[in-house]
This record gives structure tokens, C-alpha cells and sequence, in this order.
């Protein structure tokens, strides 16, 4: 992405749209799962549907192109967890090669009550934990949101 969010042109969009094709969708869902023959390919086949549509690329290019403004305001969001301490729980797909083990474990860095669970998983973490992740988020906003 970076060479993207420096120098948007055409050059730097082809590459950043082939991550829009149906073989980048489907290693998002099986790349780190841990029975991925056991992903149902109607997930993968469904999202790649909503992302062929006419004119999607150029949203999914925005997008991709304003994530960008994202990255400046972590300090912010870490400096936010550092001194607020808010309840926090984050589930994530330990495999998940997108958002990797350490940007969920800096939620513990910074915020003594976070609860960091690492599930044996990748990206899509719902298809293969989906009763485990529902459990722990009904179990967090049961002792949370008054």
C-alpha cells in the first residue's frame, strides 16, 4: 500500500486492484484456517460477487486509499487505551496473515483490562469460530454495556 498512498496513479492502482481478484479473496478465507477444506467456498464466491460488481473497484480503491489516514491516528488511539484503560476485548484469527498476532496483543500494552483471545484461525475468523466468537463477545457485552 504504500507505494499507493504515496504516489496514487495508474501505475500504483493496478497493483492494489489485483488485490480485489477471486484468488486473493479466497486466500483471505483460507490462508491460516484450520480446516480449510471445511470453509464453505459460498463464502468466498459471494464476497468475490459483491466485489466484480460495476464500479466496486473504484470504491474498494478509495478506500484502500483512505485507510491510509487510519495509520496517523493510532498513536492517538493507543494514547486513548493508555489513559482511559476502557473495558476491551479483542478476538482475533492468530493465523491471520492481514492483521497479525502483534497489533492485538498491543491492546494489552496499552490497556491493563484488555482481553486478548487468539483463536487457532485466520482471517475470517467467524467461519471456523464463529459459536466461540459469538460466546465471548455476548459474555463481554453482558458485563459491559449497562
Amino acid at each position: 500500500m504504500k507505494p499507493f498512498w504515496e504516489n496514487r496513479n495508474a501505475a500504483t492502482e493496478a497493483k492494489v486492484v489485483q488485490l480485489l481478484s477471486a484468488e486473493t479473496t479466497k486466500y483471505q478465507y483460507l490462508q491460516g484456517a484450520r480446516t480449510p477444506e471445511d470453509i464453505s467456498p459460498d463464502a468466498y464466491t459471494f464476497d468475490q460477487a459483491q466485489l466484480d460488481r460495476s464500479g466496486n473497484s473504484a470504491i474498494q480503491l478509495a478506500l484502500f486509499y483512505d485507510y491510509r489516514n487510519n495509520l496517523q491516528l493510532y498513536p492517538k488511539w493507543h494514547q486513548y487505551l493508555r489513559e482511559k484503560q476502557p473495558p476491551l476485548r479483542a478476538v482475533w484469527g492468530k493465523n491471520d496473515p492481514i492483521f497479525m498476532v502483534p497489533g492485538a496483543e498491543a491492546f494489552g500494552r496499552d490497556d491493563a483490562k484488555a482481553e486478548v483471545h487468539l483463536l487457532n484461525t485466520g482471517h475470517f475468523a467467524l467461519e471456523e469460530d464463529g459459536d466461540t466468537i459469538a460466546t465471548l463477545v455476548l459474555d463481554f457485552l453482558g458485563r459491559n454495556v449497562r
